[in-house]
């Protein structure tokens, strides 16, 4: 009887759980990866992360991942770590700083918008904030594989044709371009990221609009105009600072949005602020 009794209850185990199978929702036919019933979505993944950037590869890598974390997460769970206050108060923290920090990115970085104007005013009223800590020169160059063609270049610098003319010309003439290796144009440079050393002593040696001589390198064979020097405490021309004072500008803005967001909150609740008794400063209450 109790036998009996066992493969009944058996039985009816087995029957309740392929009924509560059968009920289940089906999983949508395109998810990427599942354990148990939680799923990650083609959609999701899409959301996460930049299609174009994806690479096969890293698209494996974070599957792999989520799988791993959510192994992990229905551990703990089983185990009771979701209700553990100490884990539950993590939790409520990690969230109140992801929804301020949304908050924050909503009313703080709304308007990134700088306008000519205010990095010029900015520029002409900076003073010692912007003034160099190093040389720089603005300058374009050519690289040759061959010395004729970068004096063929040279020569029509010269005669006065404009920088962007001649490289133009040399892309487009079948010769000249098989032997243009790389160009930069009206590009600034400090001796840290103008290379090889022999480039950068003769760019500081150039006056304004000179074209110097056809340099001899290991790389090649490289031609050179010189559109300016700035020495080191000199303020630089805009167009070499222009991206940091946009930044500037707008840390500024932000700083003083984030201070009107404080004090318009402040008026709106009740705030008290109460201190140790061995805090040496006054209590304070607002």
């Amino acid at each position: 009887m109790l036998r009996q009794s066992r493969q009944i209850g058996w039985w009816a185990v087995a029957a309740f759980s392929l009924v509560q199978a059968c009920s289940r929702e089906a999983p949508p036919k395109q998810f990427a990866a599942r354990v148990d019933q939680a799923l990650l979505t083609e959609d999701e993944i899409a959301t996460a992360h930049d299609s174009l950037a994806y690479t096969p590869q890293r698209r494996r890598e974070y599957i792999n991942d989520w799988v791993n974390a959510e192994l992990l997460y229905q551990e703990a769970m089983r185990r009771g770590l979701g209700d553990d206050k100490r884990v539950r108060q993590q939790v409520e923290d990690a969230a109140k700083k992801l929804i301020v920090g949304a908050l924050l990115e909503r009313e703080l970085y709304a308007d990134e918008n700088v306008s000519d104007d205010e990095i010029v005013a900015l520029h002409n009223g900076g003073g010692d904030a912007f003034r160099l800590r190093e040389d720089v020169v603005n300058v374009s160059y050519a690289l040759f594989s061959d010395r004729d063609a970068a004096n063929t270049c040279r020569t029509r610098l010269v005669s006065g044709t404009l920088w962007s003319l001649v490289m133009a010309e040399a892309s487009r003439d079948s010769l000249l371009k098989s032997h243009l290796v790389r160009v930069a144009t009206r590009q600034f440079f400090t001796q840290s990221n103008l290379y090889p050393a022999e480039l950068w002593k003769l760019a500081r040696t150039l006056g304004k609009d000179e074209v110097s001589f056809v340099l001899k390198t290991d790389a090649g064979y490289y031609l050179l105009v010189s559109h300016g020097v700035k020495k080191q405490g000199e303020i630089p021309e805009l167009d070499y600072i222009r991206s940091e004072i946009r930044d500037r500008i707008l840390i500024e803005r932000r700083r003083t949005r984030y201070d009107r967001l404080l004090a318009d909150l402040r008026a709106k609740h009740s705030v008290e602020v109460r201190l140790a008794e061995s805090d040496t400063t006054s209590r304070v209450q607002e």
